[in-house]
């Protein structure tokens, strides 16, 4: 598969590297990073990566979050031997397992963050995080030390779904937290969100400077040339007869649509439509998804797969499929829609205010009512029947993927700190 240089563009123009920013950077996350006996440190994998692309920019950065002593988990790399993170300084904060050692914990942990930002220039926390959110901490220290201060919002888990049922001990919380949450992003200098959505719903002091900027992981080299897009779509538009084969990837959670997902397919089993349904993924709605692929054996089906890590064998994967579905219930952006469009892949998913931002209705790919099987089973069993739009949404989309690369998503990240540092000096 063709690939270009990760700085150059599409027109061949090689872009200038980031300026460094030698400012004192304190990233404060709810993200936990382990240690073994010989204290050797343990990232997650695609955590580790969207900190190498911190650093490429932030020349003084420290990352103050939570740090537990156990046995790092098999799908964790050991970052102490990544030349990346050689200039990186770490605060190690408690690790609380449970609501009630987060408050006992509370003091230590307060006092760390106070020395921490009192020795940083800039400070960038986030609103999400179990079990409690950095910036609920964060905020009122950066006030009252008079400290730059940045909030990246990616999600929002504290919100209820729609159409879900929650105790009220769970409304309560949630209400808490849109309150708390909003306060803090009202006290930025910047805020950036993943969607429109959150930015219209949190940030209620319009004055603020906040910027949208969609969340991705994929690499240029992990792009696809246009020719390998045709010749991948070739093969997949030859078998007769016609079965559409469309791929499930993430979390197995209510949250995701999984349960709307397995309806429609019961739905389509019962007009005995062709589709093939493969499921990536883990979690409690495995043993669900299970039964149901155990069911349907006839005219549609559903394979369980198990779990790929991030990397190439995933973007093979992705190839094989006419679409993506992704039928969330919750507001989240997943960042696996753009991972299908780097492969030419088109995105059927629900209308919420995460994929309405990133896919482009009719466009790259095609969006209907959240939670309702019937419209979801009515979409699939029409894609099946025009797979040529498939395939050219799928083209379509592989043309917007070179502009939403995890690169680019960090160089305007960048100039919007530069901005941010510009409007401090003047």
């Amino acid at each position: 598969m063709k690939s270009k240089s990760l700085n150059t563009k599409e027109d061949g123009v090689t872009e200038p590297p980031l300026t460094p920013l030698y400012q004192r950077y304190l990233l404060v996350v709810n993200i936990t990073s382990s240690c073994d006996s010989q204290g050797s440190r343990y990232l997650d994998p695609m955590w580790a990566k969207d900190l190498i692309e911190h650093f490429k920019y932030l020349k003084n950065f420290t990352l103050a979050a939570p740090h537990a002593v156990e046995i790092p988990s098999e799908n964790t790399i050991k970052v102490d031997s990544e030349t990346s993170f050689s200039d990186a300084k770490f605060i190690d904060l408690p690790c609380p397992k449970t609501y009630a050692q987060s408050i006992l914990l509370l003091p230590a942990t307060v006092a760390q963050l106070w020395g921490a930002i009192a020795s940083a220039d800039i400070v960038h926390s986030a609103v999400a995080g179990w079990p409690i959110p950095m910036a609920w901490l964060v905020t009122p220290i950066v006030l009252l030390q008079r400290k730059k201060y940045l909030i990246v919002v990616e999600s929002a888990p504290w919100r209820l779904p729609p159409g879900t049922t929650a105790r009220i001990k769970g409304k309560i919380l949630a209400y808490i937290s849109e309150i708390v949450n909003r306060w803090c992003i009202n006290s930025t200098d910047l805020t950036i969100f993943t969607q429109a959505q959150y930015q219209q719903s949190l940030l209620t002091k319009r004055e603020k400077p906040s910027h949208i900027i969609n969340a991705s992981w994929i690499d240029e080299e992990n792009i696809i040339s246009e020719a390998d897009a045709i010749e991948i779509w070739h093969k997949k538009m030859s078998p007769s007869p016609k079965q559409l084969k469309i791929l499930l990837a993430g979390r197995l959670l209510p949250s995701k649509g999984v349960l709307v997902l397995l309806e429609a397919m019961k739905i389509l089993a019962r007009e005995n439509i062709a589709v093939k349904l493969d499921i990536l993924g883990e979690g409690e709605l495995l043993s669900d998804c299970q039964a149901a692929s155990k069911e349907l054996q006839q005219s549609a089906q559903i394979e369980v797969l198990g779990t790929l890590p991030y990397g190439p064998k995933l973007f093979e994967r992705l190839q094989q499929y006419h679409a993506l579905v992704v039928p969330s219930i919750s507001d989240e952006q997943p960042r696996i829609v753009y991972d299908a469009y780097s492969q030419a892949v088109p995105v059927l998913g629900s209308d919420t205010g995460g994929l309405r931002d990133c896919i482009e209705n009719d466009k790259t790919g095609m969006l209907i009512a959240p939670n309702e099987p019937l419209a979801l089973a009515n979409l699939l069993k029409q894609s099946g029947e025009n797979l040529n739009q498939l395939q050219n949404m799928g083209m379509e989309a592989l043309k917007k993927s070179r502009s939403l690369t995890h690169q680019e998503m960090h160089r305007q990240r960048w100039q919007l700190l530069l901005k941010m540092l510009a409007v401090s000096e003047n």
